[in-house]
C-alpha cells in the first residue's frame, strides 16, 4: 500500500480566470419638461460631448402611437401630449433591455440618435442654445478625463413626459438620474408657436388656434405636480411632490 509524503508546501497555483469580462450597465440619464424646455438642445450637447460609443440617444417622441390611436380631448381633438399618446410599454422594454446588454434597436439609431439623416437633425445643428465652444471644452475635459479607459455608456432618454403621474412606476424607476427642464408658460407657449408642422406617423400635425392653453399646458400641470415649481434649495424635488421620485429640477435660459 503506497504511503503519502509529506505536504508540498507549496500552494497549487490558482485556476486561470475563464470569466469573461462583463460590460458594467449603462447609466440612464432622463430628460423631460414641459414642451419647447430646451430637452433636445440638451440631449444634443451631451451627445456632442460624449460621442458615440461614449453615449446613445433615445427620444421618447419616436415611440408616439399611430394617429388613428392617439386619444381626444373632450371636444374631440387629438391629444398629443398625454400619456396615452406614447406607447411607453414598448419603451420600458428598450430600456431594460439596454440594461441588460443588449443594442439599441436599429430602428432608433437610424430615425434618432442625432444622425444627420435623421428625423431629430445632426447633434450639431442643434445645439445652437448652448454653444460650439462651450460643448467643444467639455467634450475635450471629457476626453481626457475619460483617457483610454471605457467608462460606463450614458444613455439620454429625452421626452415630455417621463416622470408624470400617469406614467407607470416599472417605467419611471427605470432612470438613474432624473433631470426636469422647466419653462415658464409664456416662454414655453411662445417657443411652440414659432415652430412648424409636426411629423407623425401618418402625416402631420399642426397646432390648431389656442391649442396650447387648452392642452398642452394643462396637462404638463396636471402631470407634474409639485415638479412645476416645487424645489428645494439644491433645485430637487422629491417626495409627495414628485409622487415619490427624487427629481433635479433646472430653469435653462434657452433651446
Amino acid at each position: 500500500m503506497p504511503t503519502s509524503g509529506p505536504p508540498d508546501p507549496t500552494p497549487s497555483p490558482p485556476p486561470p480566470d475563464t470569466a469573461k469580462p462583463t460590460t458594467p450597465p449603462p447609466i440612464l440619464l432622463a430628460l423631460s419638461g414641459p414642451t419647447s424646455s430646451g430637452k433636445t438642445t440638451l440631449a444634443a450637447a451631451l451627445h456632442a460631448i460624449f460621442p458615440p460609443p461614449h453615449s446613445l440617444t433615445i427620444h421618447a417622441d419616436d415611440f408616439y402611437k399611430p394617429d388613428s390611436e392617439i386619444p381626444t380631448t373632450d371636444d374631440g381633438l387629438p391629444d398629443w401630449d398625454c400619456a396615452g399618446s406614447l406607447d411607453l410599454a414598448a419603451l420600458a422594454a428598450v430600456l431594460r433591455g439596454l440594461r441588460s446588454g443588449a443594442p439599441a434597436p436599429a430602428r432608433l439609431l437610424r430615425q434618432g440618435n442625432f444622425a444627420p439623416d435623421g428625423v431629430h437633425g445632426a447633434a450639431a445643428a442643434v445645439t445652437g442654445g448652448i454653444g460650439a465652444a462651450t460643448v467643444e471644452r467639455l467634450r475635450r475635459a471629457a476626453a481626457a478625463a475619460r483617457g483610454d479607459r471605457r467608462r460606463r455608456t450614458l444613455v439620454v432618454v429625452e421626452g415630455f413626459l417621463l416622470f408624470g403621474r400617469s406614467v407607470p412606476v416599472g417605467v419611471r424607476d427605470l432612470f438613474d438620474v432624473k433631470v426636469l427642464l422647466r419653462a415658464g408658460r409664456g416662454q414655453a407657449r411662445a417657443r411652440r408657436a414659432g415652430r412648424g408642422a409636426y411629423v407623425t406617423l401618418e402625416g402631420f400635425w399642426q397646432d390648431p388656434e389656442g391649442y396650447f392653453d387648452r392642452v398642452v399646458w394643462p396637462n404638463y400641470v396636471e402631470e407634474h405636480g409639485g415638479m412645476v415649481d416645487g424645489v428645494d434649495g439644491d433645485g430637487v424635488v422629491e417626495g409627495e411632490g414628485s409622487f415619490g421620485q427624487r427629481v433635479h429640477c433646472s430653469d435653462p435660459g434657452g433651446g
